[in-house]
């Protein structure tokens, strides 16, 4: 099921994008270049906070969040029980324990009555 047309979004931007993924490319500039940093100053601005942080995936950005907090070993991380394993896989790899929770028929988002319950 296709909530989201991408090809169309790709063929808007599609000059700007492949130029762009091309700098890449002929720079061979993948991790930490320019181009990354260029993200991380406009994105810092664009939200108004002083530092932003680019990351290759949502799981490495929760693996992030996770360590910045200090969770770990001894720790609850609350997540919804209809989740893909990568929403979790940061909280194990620290110690801590994912605690899963009914999700709202809805907004298929997590319940609070049932965090409430597992709390």
């Amino acid at each position: 099921m296709e909530f989201i047309d991408l090809k169309s979004q790709y063929q808007t931007l599609k000059q700007d994008i492949d130029r762009s993924m091309q700098a890449v490319l002929n720079e061979s500039d993948y991790i930490l270049g320019r181009q990354v940093e260029e993200l991380e100053k406009q994105l810092s601005e664009y939200v108004g906070v002083k530092y932003a942080v680019g990351c290759s995936d949502g799981t490495a950005a929760l693996q992030m969040i996770y360590m910045a907090y200090g969770i770990g070993r001894g720790d609850a991380v609350f997540c919804p029980d209809m989740t893909f394993v990568a929403s979790i896989e940061p909280a194990c790899m620290l110690g801590a324990t994912p605690v899963f929770c009914d999700i709202g028929r809805q907004s298929y988002n997590l319940c609070p009555t049932s965090l409430e319950r597992q709390i």
